[in-house]
C-alpha cells in the first residue's frame, strides 16, 4: 500500500488503489481487478499511466479473460491521456481491442499508433500482434505457446524491420516479456523443437532491439536474459559468453564509480548464470569464482524479496540437467 496521504474521510486515493492492485495482482487477481475498476486515470500522475495500462491487460484480460472489459477501461485511459497519449498507451489499447475480437477498434488504434509514432501501419500491426502474444502465451501449454510466439516473432525478420524504427523500444520490451513468459514452461519441453526456437528467437530479438533503442542497462539486462535462456537450453558456452558480455558492459559503463546497489543486484544474478554455465562447461575454477562473487554480492542485499529470488534462482539452476 502506498504511503500517499489519504483524505479526511480515509478513502483510498486512486494512486493508492493502483499500488494495491499492483501488489496483489499475482496472488489475488480478482481483488486486483476490483481495484482497477475503481481507478479514475485522470487522478493519476501521467507517469503511472503505462503501469495502469499494463495491469488492465494483464489482470482483466490475461488472468480473468475479460478482454471486453479490459478494452473499455483502456479506452477510458486513452481519453484521460489526450491530446497526445504515449505510444505505450496506444499499444495496450490496440492489443486489448485485438484480443477482444473488436477488429474495427483494433484497426482504429493501429492507425492511431502509426500516426503518433510515424511508423508504417503494417509495422504497428506487427507490434500489436507481438504484444498480444505476451498476454496469450502464459495461458497456453508449451506447444501452442511456441506456435503463438513464433508467429508473432516472424515479422521481425522481414525487410521492414531491418532499419531503425520509432517502435524499436516497444518491440524490445515485448520480446523480453515474451521470452520471460516462455521461461515459465517446463524445461524439458523448452528444449524441444519449436519451443526451443521460440525461446531463442524471443531472447535474440530482445537483445537486437535493445541494442538499437535501449540504454546500456537495458542492453546489459538483455544479455542477462540471453544467458538465462542459454542455461535453460543447456547451451553452456553461449550462456557463459552472454554473462561475460553483460559483466563487461557494466564495467565499461561504471568505471571507478562507487558501487551502485542496482548494479550490484544485476551483477549478482549475472554471476549466478556464469557459475552454472562454467560448471556445466567443466570450468571448475571459473565456476567457483563466479559463485563466490554472486554470494558476496547477494549478502549485501537489503531486500528480503531479492534474497528469496536469489535463493530460488540458485535452486532452479542447480536443478537444470545437462544438455542431452
Amino acid at each position: 500500500m502506498s504511503n500517499t496521504p489519504r483524505g479526511d474521510d480515509d478513502v483510498p486515493t486512486d494512486l493508492e488503489r493502483l499500488d494495491e492492485a499492483d501488489a496483489c495482482h499475482d496472488d489475488d487477481p480478482t481483488r486486483s481487478a476490483d481495484l482497477l475498476r475503481t481507478i479514475d486515470p485522470a487522478q493519476l500522475p501521467p507517469h503511472r499511466w503505462p503501469g495502469l495500462a499494463y495491469l488492465l491487460n494483464h489482470v482483466l484480460g490475461e488472468k480473468l479473460n475479460r478482454w471486453d472489459e479490459a478494452l473499455h477501461l483502456q479506452q477510458r485511459l486513452i481519453s484521460a491521456a489526450q491530446p497526445e497519449p504515449a505510444l505505450v498507451l496506444w499499444r495496450q489499447v490496440g492489443t486489448a481491442a485485438l484480443l477482444a475480437g473488436d477488429t474495427p477498434r483494433a484497426d482504429e488504434y493501429t492507425a492511431a499508433l502509426a500516426h503518433a509514432s510515424g511508423a508504417p501501419a503494417a509495422r504497428c500491426a506487427d507490434l500489436l500482434q507481438l504484444n498480444a502474444a505476451t498476454f496469450r502465451v502464459p495461458g497456453l501449454h508449451t506447444g501452442p505457446a511456441a506456435d503463438v510466439a513464433l508467429a508473432a516473432l516472424a515479422p521481425l525478420a522481414q525487410p521492414g524491420w531491418q532499419a531503425d524504427s520509432p517502435l524499436d523500444a516497444s518491440v524490445a520490451a515485448c520480446a523480453n516479456n515474451l521470452a520471460n513468459a516462455l521461461l515459465e514452461q517446463p524445461v524439458a519441453a523448452l528444449r524441444q523443437g519449436p519451443a526451443r526456437a521460440a525461446l531463442t528467437a524471443a531472447a535474440e530479438q530482445a537483445q537486437r532491439f535493445w541494442q538499437r533503442a535501449g540504454t546500456w542497462v537495458q542492453c546489459e539486462r538483455a544479455l542477462y536474459l540471453c544467458a538465462m535462456v542459454s542455461n535453460v537450453l543447456g547451451e553452456a558456452a553461449a550462456a557463459r559468453a552472454h554473462a561475460l558480455a553483460a559483466l563487461a558492459l557494466i564495467d565499461a559503463n561504471t568505471g571507478n564509480r562507487a558501487a551502485d546497489p542496482a548494479e550490484d543486484v544485476d551483477r549478482a544474478f549475472i554471476e549466478l548464470e556464469r557459475w552454472h554455465a562454467c560448471a556445466q562447461a567443466g570450468l571448475a575454477g571459473e565456476a567457483a569464482e563466479a559463485r563466490r562473487n554472486a554470494d558476496a554480492l547477494a549478502a549485501r542485499f537489503d531486500d528480503d524479496g531479492l534474497t528469496a529470488w536469489f535463493a530460488q534462482r540458485v535452486q532452479a539452476l542447480a536443478a537444470l540437467s545437462p544438455a542431452q
